[in-house]
């Protein structure tokens, strides 16, 4: 049976924001049926440290965060808020390992990749893709790993964790003229211009994808963001929904034919109609699951 990381706790009363954390559980709500959930527990503070400075990991864990910090965070904290980055990081751990156990983990949530090491950033608190990873290879023996990012924003906090890490290879397909300024330096970044479309940003992935795999990563997480969506009030790409979809199949039957297991993390979106971000993260989720067919019209 389909297995889901998700926990009900990533849905937090954040006030009007438009960061939409309703949107884990509108997906969740469409693959009830299709799957079996597994929810996750907060990560201890051990795990978080593998990513993160002390300093950091205590005013979150204490609640102690100043203004500063939830300014550039960009998300007011609260303990709940807390809570959701710990089971989310926890999430992913989990998802990455169900990827080298299964061939795949699929995570209804994660992908913050605006986080660093000594703050939050651009919605972020934790970057649960460098902790998964750094976890992975701490205790699964895994020496190789690769970050397939294609949100429509740079995973700028992803690339500066492993700048100094030759054994991770950080891939980041983004638009180039919005968040984050300026971008950290990845492995492999390619900036698109406002206004690309399906066929331009699939020509790009079609020919820059086989760079991960040269690397020979022994687990691939994938942050897929679903703001590069034409409807997407902070990105400024214009994929359709098909195009999506084709962008999704190409990562999941590349990592399928190298004998890749890929961790499935979700990362931004935030369409005008929340229901359509929803039902774009679940087109994500049920390609990875091989249950394609599923997917709504």
């Amino acid at each position: 049976m389909t297995r889901f990381v998700y926990s009900p706790h990533y849905v937090v009363n954040i006030g009007d924001h438009v960061f939409p954390t309703r949107k884990f559980g509108l997906v969740a709500e469409r693959l009830k049926d299709l799957g079996e959930f597994i929810e996750p527990q907060p990560a201890s503070r051990r795990d978080l440290l593998l990513a993160h400075e002390q300093a950091w990991v205590d005013k979150a864990l204490k609640g102690v965060m100043s203004l500063d910090d939830e300014t550039l965070m960009e998300l007011p904290f609260s303990r709940d808020l807390a809570l959701a980055h710990r089971l989310s990081v926890s999430g992913t751990i989990m998802a990455c390992g169900r990827a080298l156990d299964y061939g795949v983990g699929l995570h209804i949530g994660g992908g913050s990749h605006h986080a660093f090491a000594d703050h939050g950033e651009g919605f972020c608190m934790f970057n649960d893709i460098a902790v998964g990873i750094i976890k992975m290879r701490h205790e699964r023996g895994i020496s190789r790993a690769s970050v397939v990012d294609l949100d429509v924003h740079q995973g700028n906090g992803t690339a500066a964790l492993f700048a100094n890490e030759p054994d991770v290879f950080t891939f980041s397909m983004h638009q180039e003229d919005i968040y984050p300024q300026p971008k950290a330096a990845g492995s492999l970044d390619i900036g698109l211009a406002a206004g690309v479309g399906d066929k331009a940003y699939l020509k790009s992935l079609e020919a820059n994808l086989p760079k991960v795999f040269e690397h020979e990563p022994e687990l691939v997480v994938y942050q897929a963001g679903v703001d590069c969506y034409e409807g997407d009030v902070l990105g400024g790409l214009k994929l359709t929904a098909q195009g999506l979809r084709r962008r999704d199949q190409m990562v999941y039957q590349e990592c399928r034919r190298r004998g890749v297991g890929v961790a499935v993390t979700l990362g931004g979106g935030y369409a005008q109609d929340l229901s359509q971000t929803a039902a774009l993260h679940a087109q994500t989720l049920l390609i990875f699951a091989g249950l394609e067919d599923k997917i709504l019209k």
